[in-house]
């Protein structure tokens, strides 16, 4: 019985001690934190309302320092919120300049009005903000058909393939668009063509710096025709022989092999081309020249000689 008293008084000692403590350490808290304090804060700078005619360049302040003097509660308060200073960029820009600088003295009322009350702000890292822009400008550009295309035997592309419109006006930053040259479309995949190709394609996003581009979209042609090889023998031409010199040739004739879509190769003969070997040209110390096509028809494609060279001799 007394030992369960004197723990009972023992317990209410222990609990006492330590409200008293608790008490103490709150009033030296309060007592602690009410007085003034100054500290070094960093602050986070936020450009905003930036005109439709600029951007902001890579090389604008992120963010500065400064001292701030307030109570022990409004240090620990900014210290986990850390303050936002918010430029408004528009009120200082003109289209004139590119550049603007904003005096200590504003910046400084800049910086005091991120805060609940007028607390003392010295000692900003920066004794000016200078912001740079760069100006939005427009730049018409190529555009390049991004295909792979796969042709059923015996067909092949006629021509180029044809980009309507072939370019496209971008707006960006004048400093990466300078870089520039030509924008590509989205790729287009066809297989076991055997016919015309006609359709439209998106053109891919030319990058993040460009801020718009127009058309979105381009139609794309491709004239396909079926295709056949054809061979036709022609006399070796010598151009540029002198008078006074004569030559044999060893091979006499050269074959000409070539590829003509179907439709035109009903019109294709002989007389449509022309090859010669040019003397002046030739390989002295071989005594050999090299054939040259001086004419061909608008059909004929994929032109090929033989043999590749024309041996002679020469008779004083």
């Amino acid at each position: 019985m007394f030992k369960d008293f004197f723990s009972n008084i023992k317990s209410s000692k222990v609990r006492l001690f330590l409200f008293f403590l608790f008490l103490a350490v709150i009033f030296w808290f309060l007592t602690k934190f009410s007085r003034e304090f100054t500290t070094t804060m960093v602050a986070k700078i936020k450009y905003e309302n930036i005109p439709e005619t600029a951007v902001l360049a890579e090389d604008n302040p992120s963010s500065l320092t400064f001292d701030l003097t307030a109570n022990g509660f409004e240090i620990l308060f900014y210290k986990f919120k850390r303050p936002t200073i918010d430029i408004q960029v528009s009120e200082y820009y003109s289209k004139e300049n590119e550049n603007f600088i904003i005096s200590d003295n504003e910046l400084a009322r800049i910086v005091k009005s991120k805060f609940n009350r007028n607390l003392a702000v010295k000692n900003l890292s920066v004794d000016q903000l200078i912001v740079h822009l760069d100006p939005i400008v427009l730049k018409n550009v190529k555009i390049i058909a991004n295909t792979q295309i796969v042709f059923k035997n015996g067909f092949k592309a006629t021509d180029s393939i044809i980009v309507e419109p072939d370019s496209v006006k971008i707006s960006g930053p004048a400093g990466s668009l300078k870089n520039i040259e030509f924008v590509e479309t989205e790729l287009f995949t066809a297989k076991n063509v055997d016919n015309i190709i006609s359709d439209n394609v998106k053109i891919a996003n030319p990058g993040a710096d460009v801020v718009s581009f127009s058309p979105k979209e381009v139609a794309i042609k491709l004239e396909v025709a079926e295709f056949s090889q054809g061979k036709i023998m022609l006399p070796v031409e010598v151009i540029n022989l002198p008078p006074n010199l004569n030559i044999k040739l060893i091979q006499k004739s050269i074959t000409i092999s070539y590829e003509s879509s179907v439709n035109d190769f009903s019109t294709i003969s002989k007389e449509n081309f022309r090859v010669v070997c040019d003397f002046s040209k030739r390989n002295e110390d071989e005594n050999f020249m090299i054939p040259i096509l001086e004419k061909k028809p608008m059909g004929a494609r994929n032109v090929e000689f033989s043999p590749k060279k024309i041996d002679f001799l020469v008779f004083k």
